[in-house]
């Protein structure tokens, strides 16, 4: 029974043991994209950092000042030799945010705020600060770096609430859809994302009156915007297509990487 008993405190204090290091397992970010690679918290904080003030300005026009701590985002990048056209921006529960790479000159990785390390209560432990934009830019919760170019890229903009900068993989998080249509004179079998989807999610404006396609090498086809968001056929496959149903084939761009609603 003795021998039972110890046995049963042994295997007690080591799933103990295991579960204090599950529970002090480093914090990450990855950086994805164009390169790939990863963060630690611990590598952060070993890099030269900056304190400085900045007031977050919300969308109510509230401005909070506080003071932080961290590291800009460009120091953090250098090691990588490579100069993103866009980052995209995201948090653990999938939030993303997309800027220009020439905007984010004042982007810091922050894990410290008025002094004190920042909880995970506080969207930490690794918050995004841009001092120079909009309070609804600067992210909580940061856990993956995207960094985009054009050339591996499909990029939405325009009269849109978000810019969207969305690679082939990011492509198949969306439902796709197969249709069969006529194109040069023989029916042919398409799977794609509907381009409805891809609006959608980039939340366009109210006041949208046409949507341009543009080519890698600079071909553009333009289109009243309701003909095109009323048609769920057209698609976008994972090659970056425009398959256009019903068009003649000058329309279907191929290689197509900015689709800019205006």
């Amino acid at each position: 029974m003795k021998r039972t008993i110890v046995g049963i405190l042994v295997l007690s204090l080591v799933l103990g043991c295991i579960g204090e290091k599950k529970e002090k397992e480093e914090y990450t970010i990855n950086i994805t994209g164009l390169v790939n690679g990863e963060l630690s918290l611990t590598d952060l904080k070993a890099m030269p950092y900056e304190e400085f003030n900045a007031i977050l300005v919300k969308s109510t026009g509230t401005k909070i000042k506080n003071s932080w701590k961290g590291v800009l985002l460009t120091d953090v990048l250098k090691k990588y030799n490579v100069t993103p056209d866009y980052v995209t921006f995201v948090a653990i529960d999938g939030y993303m945010s997309t800027m220009e790479f020439n905007d984010l000159s004042k982007a810091y990785l922050c894990y410290e705020m008025d002094g004190k390390e920042i909880t995970q209560e506080e969207g930490g432990p690794i918050r995004l600060v841009i001092t120079d934009q909009p309070g609804k830019l600067w992210l909580k919760y940061l856990k993956e770096i995207k960094l985009l170019g054009k050339e591996n890229s499909i990029i939405i903009k325009g009269k849109t609430k978000v810019t969207l900068v969305l690679t082939k993989e990011d492509l198949d998080v969306f439902d796709k859809k197969t249709i069969t249509t006529e194109y040069k004179g023989e029916e042919k079998t398409f799977e794609g994302i509907p381009v409805t989807a891809l609006l959608n999610r980039a939340r366009y404006e109210e006041d949208a009156k046409k949507i341009k396609f543009t080519s890698s090498d600079g071909y553009t086809v333009e289109f009243d915007f309701d003909e095109i968001f009323s048609n769920e056929d057209i698609l976008i496959t994972k090659d970056f297509r425009l398959i256009m149903p019903g068009y003649k084939s000058k329309y279907w761009v191929k290689d197509l990487r900015e689709i800019e609603v205006l």
